[in-house]
């Protein structure tokens, strides 16, 4: 059985690494136990193990005496449907009807429109989104059993909030909510995953509301983090990777959790007699690059314009990892300045800002996608 995922957001066979990131997160447990809440958003590029980082802490704590995690896997859309993603995934952890809770949110007079199909008398005006969100975690809070209760809420993906919302609007809301909560001795524990450019989309701003939430960089793991995550599933299942091809894995990958995960899945499929060497690395890599193109890599590069096609296209196929703006502008002989479109490609995360007037392709794999398909001449582009 192919003990590896080739899908991002699903736990994997065997967990590895992340230690001084659950260390954090106990940290700020500790510090909410003790009446100090704490919260903090884990940022980091898609496939980078924010999701299951967020489901191993869950796990940590589902048994624990008086502590309460509930993870909310949140969707596109407006924060009004926050308020029906928090109930009913809290009513589902505390196995308390969904009914309840909003009968009894109804009895301290919320009025919230269009939220989950709920509806209060008309005569109630309608509540403003932080009283909202206060008042129906205090009614959570409420169910919550022992004398020092601590309710963490996991919210993962808290971009799919932010972008139609204007993040600073959204974290104003959790802020008034949790600072008041914290205030009525409620340990409240919030901690968010969130995009890669979350927090430059706030960079701007440096009020309370920002302040209030610890950001914290997610990390690609290390080479022995990697081993360790592809060799002892993999010795379970009675197959050898070679030193050789865990190398080629580490560099390919560069430590990114889904991307090593994919390469594995797809070298383990080539495994013969139990073995994994260059041969099956490189039989299976092509398939892995397809797989990942037709989830990610193809629909960035066709959202492109052409000018950014001609600007991927020449880092390509360049033999440097970092080009600088000249090198950009004189490979690609432009009369006009390129700093529109490198500035649009560093918000669509195409590219990486090395340094001032140094970029680079957003990863490794990237590049040999482009490399190896080369879409740019297809297009005529270059």
């Amino acid at each position: 059985m192919n003990p590896f995922r080739k899908r991002t957001g699903i736990f994997p066979s065997y967990f590895t690494g992340r230690v001084d990131e659950l260390n954090e997160l106990r940290e700020i447990y500790e510090s909410t136990k003790a009446g100090a809440a704490e919260h903090i958003i884990i940022y980091g590029p898609k496939g980078m193990g924010k999701t299951c980082l967020l489901i191993k802490f869950e796990e940590e704590f589902s048994n624990v005496n008086e502590v309460y995690p509930v993870r909310i896997p949140l969707v596109e859309g407006n924060f009004d449907d926050i308020y029906s993603l928090i109930v009913d995934k809290c009513a589902d952890t505390l196995k308390v009807s969904v009914s309840h809770f909003w009968d009894n949110i109804t009895k301290l007079g919320v009025n919230i429109p269009l939220a989950g199909g709920f509806t209060v008398s008309r005569k109630i005006p309608s509540t403003s989104p932080s009283v909202a969100l206060e008042k129906i975690l205090q009614t959570i809070y409420g169910e919550l059993k022992g004398e020092n209760p601590i309710l963490i809420l996991l919210f993962d993906d808290l971009q799919r909030i932010i972008s139609n919302n204007g993040p600073t609007k959204v974290l104003s809301i959790l802020q008034n909510a949790l600072v008041e909560l914290n205030l009525k001795n409620m340990n409240i524990m919030f901690v968010a995953t969130g995009s890669h450019d979350i927090f430059s989309q706030i960079q701007d701003h440096v009020d309370s509301a920002v302040r209030l939430f610890e950001p914290y960089e997610l990390q690609p793991l290390s080479y022995k983090e990697l081993k360790d995550a592809i060799v002892i599933p993999a010795v379970r299942e009675d197959v050898d990777f070679t030193d050789e091809v865990l190398g080629l894995i580490y560099e390919m990958s560069e430590g990114i959790p889904y991307y090593m995960q994919v390469i594995a899945y797809n070298c383990f499929n080539e495994a013969v007699n139990g073995k994994i060497g260059i041969n099956e690395f490189k039989k299976s890599f092509r398939t892995s690059l397809n797989l990942l193109a037709q989830r990610e890599f193809r629909g960035m590069y066709e959202k492109s314009s052409n000018e950014e096609r001609k600007i991927l296209g020449l880092m390509a196929e360049s033999n440097q990892a970092v080009l600088s703006y000249k090198d950009i502008k004189d490979g690609l002989d432009l009369k006009s300045e390129p700093s529109f479109w490198l500035r649009t490609m560093l918000d669509k995360n195409l590219i990486i800002k090395k340094s001032r007037g140094k970029y680079h392709l957003r990863d490794k794999i990237f590049k040999e996608y482009l490399k190896t398909f080369k879409p740019y001449k297809e297009n005529g582009t270059i």
